[in-house]
């Protein structure tokens, strides 16, 4: 778990105190937190169809959307605005097991899962985490292509059990 976000800026003295809860960058309720909930079946996001047009996450959605899992592994998902939500936006800055992008494809289905994150700056094991609560929610790792992404080249991994067998 990232213990403490990783967050540099914020102990730097040039970082902007009004980032997320008196900035632009908008930190979710508990309740509008639950909205972003997600769950898997094979290599497919689910988000219920209530939700899909408020979270702008529609079936020919293609392209990136970004990911925060919670100390529950809860799953939640949401477009990126930049300079309006984050991947902090999710847990108002707060702690989580992984971070990153989910590449999607139409119908919701999962093109690669990667640990892309400048707030928090996860790294592989942090990945293998977001894999494991991938395959707690439902997801298929055979299905699932991971890529970590960090100090040297990214590395890809043809599945999600392959990340989870890789000596990092």
């Amino acid at each position: 778990m990232v213990a403490t976000p990783y967050w540099p800026e914020v102990h730097h003295p040039n970082h902007q105190a009004t980032h997320g809860r008196n900035g632009n960058v908008r930190y979710l309720s508990d309740r509008d937190r639950q909205k972003h909930l997600a769950t898997f079946t094979g290599n497919m996001l689910i988000i219920p169809t209530q939700r899909r047009f408020e979270l702008g996450i529609l079936q020919n959605t293609a392209g990136n959307i970004i990911y925060v899992v919670d100390s529950q592994r809860n799953f939640y998902v949401g477009r990126k605005n930049l300079g309006h939500f984050h991947h902090s936006s999710f847990l108002a800055g707060g702690s989580v097991l992984g971070a990153g992008t989910i590449v999607l494809g139409a119908g919701y289905q999962i093109l690669e899962v990667n640990n892309h994150s400048g707030h928090y700056r996860p790294g592989a094991r942090e990945l293998k985490r977001v894999a494991l609560a991938i395959s707690t929610l439902g997801g298929d790792l055979n299905q699932i292509p991971f890529r970590v992404s960090g100090a040297g080249p990214d590395v890809v991994y043809g599945n999600g059990l392959a990340l989870l067998d890789a000596a990092i």
